[in-house]
């Protein structure tokens, strides 16, 4: 090594060394000043600290968990808009309403043109409606007269068939046989009025010309005998082939007229029933829009599902900002809440390692008007707490464990980096539970209120308990200073069950013995000031069983509750 580096290693280490005499000075100072200001019992000396000298009695001993929350009501009901729209009236925040008042409301005269147009376009569309369905019945009709006209055309034709087939007829033979002897008749009668002329003619008695007249109506009446005779052979054959076939075909066309009849019918019915259908869907689609718009128009206006106080609320995408007359709102942004002041909770939390020592009431079903009515039952199973309101801590409010969370989380998963700081208590796992007031109070109790809850577990009676920051530990020893004939001195002690800011002495001390409790910071003469178990636990700057101490804003250790002197082994020195 140079001899250049010397110098820079030896003020390296003189460096070095007043840091560390520095930090040693330091690390006493710590101490001094977390460490009580008293001398040993031994010397005589008294204690120097600011305190009081409290005379210790027997009583009743109440072991508990207290922790913090907030003050809300049991029933709340946002009102929300199903629609966009431009907000025209909102109720006084804070003002009460009662059920069925007009809380807020929605610019609407837009919404109200636009029903006034829709409402005529479902008349118009009623109107047409009812003129196609006019025309559709007589268009109907007439094509049924039509149809009908044909269907009588091909029964006739079907009749006409059945005859030609059914030929020759029983009045076609008589009819010809009647023909047939008629003519037969006339020959006859012609032949014999001939035959009686004849001679007289040929004797010169008659004329040539009426002869010849009956000798024609001789030849004429065998004529009509032959033709009689043609008739009656064909009548008694029936009809002929052409005849029959052409009988076939004119029925055969008939059938087809009437089925190309029948599907026009059909087709231009189902054409005028379309047209009618179309109108019915076009009237039905306005008419659920009118109704849709009508409904936005009812919509429009929220009125008080119950009684309750109005609260504006903040949007936080809107800078914390509460909305107001004029602004936009929607399904998705309630402007309004309505809280129900009839019924409070408390939202606070319990540590693990007292989670079972509670238990909530049966869960009630919930209805669109919120939980249901509990029955008698279900009331007063719940675990019982109480409840001071820190803004009235005149009035102690009792309370039911109504509901405890299924997940615990760690403490600070939901306090603010200040609160953390503060509080200190990352890797404590708490339970959120609901405590329910059993009592109302609507003129004073207000949603957002800090809160205290205590939750009972255990009560010990005719027990001396001291507060916490009077002991002192001493070689591993718990100890309190004790007036003896006008003389302080300090004494060991055993103890029981902590609470809060109290333990319990089970041994070395009496009833009626005074003690010496130094005062915290900002803490009045305990004569002039009413010592109550539940106070919270004061700050100290060292000494005390810190190890059994209730942790977090009055809250519980991670350990629980401790129980005997085993409990408080380990405490600061």
């Amino acid at each position: 090594m140079s001899v250049d580096t010397a110098p820079k290693r030896f003020a390296l280490t003189r460096r070095i060394g007043v840091v560390a005499v520095l930090f040693i000075a330091l690390l006493a100072l710590v101490y001094r000043l977390a460490t009580p200001h008293s001398t040993s019992a031994a010397s005589g000396s008294t204690q120097t600290a600011a305190g009081d000298w409290v005379t210790l009695k027997r009583g009743d001993f109440e072991v508990l968990c207290r922790e913090e929350g907030e003050l809300k009501p049991v029933k709340v009901t946002s009102m929300t808009f199903l629609r966009w729209g431009k907000i025209s009236f909102m109720a006084p925040e804070g003002s009460y309403v009662k059920k069925g008042d007009k809380v807020v409301a929605l610019e609407t005269k837009d919404l109200e043109d636009e029903i006034s147009h829709m409402q005529e376009d479902v008349s118009a569309a009623e109107r047409n409606l009812t003129q196609l369905e006019q025309n559709r019945d007589l268009e109907i009709k007439r094509l049924n007269t039509d149809l009908q006209a044909e269907k009588e055309k091909d029964a006739f034709e079907d009749v006409k068939l059945h005859e030609l087939f059914a030929k020759p007829l029983q009045v076609d033979k008589d009819d010809a046989q009647n023909q047939l002897n008629a003519a037969n008749a006339r020959l006859e009668n012609a032949v014999a009025d001939l035959a009686a002329y004849k001679p007289l003619a040929d004797k010169g008695f008659g004329k040539g010309t009426d002869l010849a007249a009956k000798e024609v109506a001789m030849e004429k009446a065998k004529v009509e005998k032959t033709r009689s005779e043609m008739k009656f052979r064909i009548a008694m054959d029936g009809a002929l082939p052409w005849e029959r076939e052409k009988g076939k075909l004119d029925r055969e066309n008939e059938a087809l007229a009437l089925k190309i009849k029948q599907i026009d019918v059909d087709d231009q019915t189902d054409t005028l029933n379309v047209k009618v259908r179309g109108a019915e869907r076009a009237l039905t689609h306005l008419k659920r829009k009118l109704e849709k718009r009508e409904l936005d128009l009812q919509r429009s206006t929220l009125l008080a599902p119950h009684d309750g106080i109005v609260v504006y609320r903040t949007i936080e995408w809107r800078g914390n900002k509460k909305v107001e007359v004029g602004e936009m709102v929607g399904p998705w942004l309630s402007p309004i809440d309505l809280p129900q002041y009839d019924k409070m909770k408390v939202r606070t939390q319990v540590p693990e390692s007292f989670i079972n020592r509670i238990k909530a009431r049966p869960s009630v079903e919930q209805t669109k008007d919120g939980p249901a009515e509990l029955t008698p039952t279900q009331k007063g199973t719940g675990s019982k707490a109480r409840v001071t309101v820190k803004t009235l801590p005149d009035r102690i409010y009792s309370a039911e464990v109504n509901w405890i969370d299924g997940w615990a989380r760690d403490r600070n998963s939901k306090l603010s980096d200040a609160d953390i700081k503060a509080q200190g208590l990352s890797g404590v796992r708490v339970f959120d539970v609901e405590v329910e007031l059993d009592e109302s109070d609507t003129d004073r109790l207000r949603e957002g209120f800090r809160a205290t809850v205590d939750f009972p577990v255990e009560l010990h009676k005719d027990v001396i308990a001291i507060p916490i920051n009077a002991i002192s530990s001493r070689a591993g020893t718990p100890r309190v200073q004790v007036m003896k004939d006008g003389v302080a001195e300090w004494r060991a002690i055993e103890l029981g069950i902590q609470s809060l800011d109290k333990v319990i002495v089970t041994a070395n001390l009496a009833d009626g013995e005074q003690i010496f409790v130094p005062r915290t910071v900002n803490q009045v003469p305990v004569t002039k000031k009413k010592v109550a178990e539940d106070e919270p636990m004061p700050k100290r700057r060292g000494g005390g069983m810190g190890g059994a101490g209730m942790g977090g804003g009055g809250g519980m250790s991670p350990s629980g509750m401790s129980r005997g002197n085993s409990d408080r082994k380990g405490g600061s020195k």
